[in-house]
């Protein structure tokens, strides 16, 4: 090192300058290069970062409102491309993991689907898996006309009317409103892309213990109908109990008529011709006459026996 320093030391100032000018470039380039190599490889991190904001995956949403408790179908969720940094870990990136399970809340037309939305079939243990906590099934007759032609299916909603009446007193007025269907005759999940009305003689709806007690009420004293909602539709009708149905002269002419069914009371016989009336008054005892002497006045005072 030494040696070096002495022969350059020795060298022309012409040459020792021509030396440091090169080493100076030899230095710039070094530095140049690694430079560029440095923003090359910040450049490629960045354009990868980029390239994974802008990359997008598949999602589902719900394209129609599907309640609680209802099977979710094929033509009820799509699939939609969205960035994947804007869809969260728990949504739903395929209709599979969805479709014949049942939601385990209503799920809203235009939300995402998230895993926690629905619950394996499976959990639902034949009919009885279709009452919720707190409600009661309640099954009445049916015929075509007053089942919308067999067009009810489990899972749809229905308002029920009693008519009550006849001739120019017939009355028709809704006594439960927005009841859900459970069952249609021995029917109670709906098959995948059914297209033909269900003819049944019964069905079984949903409610809570006091509607059933009105529901069984108003099937025993009137018709049953109903009339079938648009499954978006909830909008509730105001309801009325049966029993106002039947106009007040009607019960009072019931009652009169239940009246005149009964025998009549047993009545004591008739008294005999000549006898004195049983039911006439006894007639009074006679009265005692007391005399009171005053001198040679007389007076006579009359009171009674006893």
């Amino acid at each position: 090192m030494r040696n070096l320093f002495l022969q350059l030391s020795r060298m022309p100032p012409a040459l020792m300058l021509l030396l440091i000018l090169g080493l100076a470039v030899t230095a710039t380039m070094l530095y140049m290069q690694q430079s560029n190599e440095a923003n090359r490889k910040i450049n490629e991190i960045q354009s990868a970062n980029d390239a994974q904001l802008n990359q997008k995956g598949p999602v589902v949403y719900a394209v129609k409102d599907i309640p609680e408790g209802q099977e979710i179908t094929q033509d009820a969720v799509e699939v939609r491309e969205e960035l994947l940094s804007k869809i969260p870990a728990q949504a739903m990136t395929s209709p599979s993991a969805g479709v014949g399970n049942i939601a385990a809340y209503t799920i809203t037309s235009g939300q995402m689907v998230f895993m926690n939305a629905i619950k394996a079939r499976a959990v639902q243990v034949g009919f009885e898996g279709e009452i919720k906590d707190g409600m009661r099934a309640v099954t009445f007759g049916i015929d075509t006309n007053s089942g919308v032609a067999g067009f009810i299916y489990p899972g749809c909603f229905v308002d029920i009317l009693c008519i009550a009446g006849s001739g120019g007193d017939t009355k028709a007025a809704p006594v439960l409103s927005d009841v859900k269907v459970i069952a249609v005759g021995a029917t109670y999940r709906k098959a995948p892309g059914e297209t033909t009305a269900t003819q049944a003689s019964s069905i079984t709806v949903l409610v809570n213990p006091n509607d059933a007690e009105r529901l069984v009420k108003a099937i025993s004293a009137g018709k049953p109908y109903l009339t079938l909602r648009n499954q978006k539709d909830h909008s509730p009708l105001a309801t009325v109990d049966i029993s106002s149905l039947f106009p007040k002269a009607a019960l009072a002419e019931d009652t009169s008529e239940v009246a005149n069914s009964l025998p009549p009371p047993s009545l004591p016989p008739p008294p005999a011709s000549g006898s004195p009336d049983a039911s006439a008054p006894p007639p009074p005892p006679p009265m005692h006459e007391i005399e009171l002497w005053s001198g040679s006045k007389k007076e006579v005072l009359s009171v009674p026996q006893g």
